[in-house]
């Protein structure tokens, strides 16, 4: 057996860029082609000034969250036709407005919805749990017979051959794929733009950034273009779009949700190794998101993807006592910003006042994991992107020049191995941190999660990398995080000046929060990650419902 080689096509990168963008335009019905007005601030409401969708449409797309809406579907309240091209028509607005799709096939969804409908009149009961609901992807998810291209020119118009495991799974359990999300080139580069597709515009503002590397799937979430979504996490991928786009999110550990026949921009087998990449949901609510945790897990995902373990999803025994949670205020490199401490110190005082234990903690050996991080991520010294790149002709993207991370030197082999065993050791050195926290709290018990920011800043500007060690962290330990939504900035209340900066990063981020500057962010979504223990995700989902009632 031979190893994976990614197909490439060998012509000028600005031709297949063409190519590809009068593709994707001629797959947007005429009928569906609408006005957007690109000079305000926010095109959130693009959807309901276009006058496309009609009032049951727009009940669909509105009124409900994934769960809810399938709920729905099963009782027959709508049909999955209706739902697909609602959905569809969705899209293609937020498409417009945000150029967030890459792949659309809104005609194979449709069909799919027709047989989904013809089997529900037949059998009288839902074709699986998620009967009818449209979920989008990640560009790096492979649907046979459309192109993974994942923001790299050489991979156009080389369809994939099979499916992602996860895609399999999906439609098995009911539910109609449609569209395929933007994502920047390299996917290593937190701003969602690349040589092919361009920019994905953030809805709620338009001089912040999308994000990345899940931008496109934040922002067709944000425009409810689509309910729920699966994209990938390797470093706050999944995350921090959801959080600059005030939605949800859950970057599960390794092994837990199937990765095989994923696409990326490593060689074949890079993604098996170090800094694990995994597939992760994100969505409109948590119950959203523990749904499709649970039904991916019943599944049994272990006897088909050889990156899975076997994890049942095991419901954790009631807590009857308050929760114990460690919160983490300072990433050790950059101040967090007011609105972001205060509606952490909000969130604190609320959970507290429910009678939770809190106990404050340090992010621990932040620096030494973000040091591990960046050696696994530039290990090869990105000479496995240049060379495709080549093919084309094609150069860096602006963000991934950037980003300064590629090219590097190319590392060997025994350099490889030290870092997974800096790694290993600063794993095993955070269980007995964690284990160490039953000394501080109430129940004498280790804490129950991590509470603390996604990220020291609220969304930033487009193109102005910042960084903040409350992201990756977690992807070098492997522990599960997941994004919820806790306030909003309020400039009554946050327009605060700053300390001296302690450093130049610190002072980088200080720049997006001065005078003149930061007013522009009063109202934005503000939402806060807690993170459990390696794969005690239905441990984290209990945590975070505790969290809910207090809130």
């Amino acid at each position: 057996m031979k190893p994976i080689v990614f197909p490439a096509t060998k012509k000028p990168y600005k031709e297949l860029a063409a190519a590809k963008l009068a593709e994707r335009e001629n797959k947007i019905p005429k009928e569906w082609r609408v006005e957007i007005d690109y000079s305000k601030v926010s095109v959130l409401n693009a959807v309901r000034e276009s006058n496309l969708l009609n009032e049951k449409e727009l009940e669909i797309t509105e009124n409900y969250d994934a769960y809810g809406l399938v709920q729905e579907l099963a009782k027959g309240t709508y049909t999955a036709e209706e739902t697909a091209i609602a959905f569809c028509k969705r899209s293609a607005i937020a498409q417009q407005a945000c150029n967030c799709l890459t792949e659309i096939f809104f005609d194979d969804a449709i069909a799919r919805a027709k047989w989904l409908d013809d089997e529900f009149k037949k059998t009288g009961k839902p074709v699986g749990p998620l009967h009818g609901l449209p979920i989008s992807l990640k560009d790096s998810v492979s649907v046979a017979g459309y192109d993974s291209v994942v923001g790299i020119a050489a991979y156009a118009f080389q369809p994939e051959k099979e499916n992602s495991v996860i895609v399999d799974i999906l439609l098995r359990l009911g539910a109609v794929i449609y569209v395929k999300t933007n994502v920047p080139q390299s996917m290593m580069v937190p701003d969602t733009e690349n040589n092919i597709f361009g920019t994905t515009r953030n809805p709620i503002h338009k001089e912040l950034s999308a994000s990345g590397s899940s931008g496109g799937l934040a922002a067709l979430i944000k425009m409810r273009g689509s309910l729920l979504g699966i994209g990938t996490d390797v470093g706050g991928s999944i995350r921090v779009p959801a959080y600059t786009h005030g939605i949800y999110s859950i970057k599960p550990s390794s092994g837990r949700v199937p990765y095989h026949n994923m696409k990326g921009y490593l060689e074949p087998g890079a993604e098996t190794v170090g800094v694990l990449c995994v597939n992760a949901p994100m969505a409109v609510s948590v119950r959203d998101l523990q749904m499709v945790m649970q039904l991916i897990s019943e599944q049994e995902p272990w006897l088909e993807d050889p990156s899975c373990q076997y994890l049942p999803w095991i419901e954790p025994k009631p807590l009857n006592r308050p929760l114990s949670l460690g919160v983490v205020r300072f990433d050790t490199e950059v101040q967090t910003l007011p609105p972001v401490a205060r509606v952490l110190d909000d969130t604190v005082e609320k959970l507290k006042a429910a009678g939770h234990d809190i106990v404050e903690l340090d992010l621990f050996l932040a620096e030494d994991i973000s040091q591990n991080a960046v050696d696994f991520f530039t290990v090869d010294g990105g000479a496995f992107l240049m060379s495709q790149l080549e093919i084309t002709g094609e150069p860096l993207s602006k963000a991934v020049t950037n980003g300064g991370m590629y090219p590097c030197e190319k590392k060997g082999i025994s350099e490889f191995h030290a870092y997974s065993s800096v790694r290993a050791e600063i794993q095993r050195a955070w269980l007995k941190y964690w284990a160490a926290t039953a000394k501080k709290t109430k129940s004498g018990e280790p804490i129950d999660a991590l509470l603390l920011p996604i990220q020291s800043f609220p969304a930033r500007p487009d193109g102005f990398l910042i960084r903040s060690h409350f992201s990756r962290t977690f992807n070098l330990l492997d522990y599960p995080g997941l994004i919820f939504q806790a306030g909003k900035v309020d400039m009554k209340l946050d327009d605060k000046d700053m300390p001296p900066p302690l450093n130049s990063m610190d002072e980088k981020v200080q720049s997006t929060w001065s005078k003149g500057v930061r007013e522009r962010l009063d109202g934005y979504p503000i939402g806060l990650q807690l993170v459990g223990q390696r794969q005690m995700e239905p441990k984290l989902f209990q945590t975070m419902l505790e969290i809910e009632k207090a809130l």
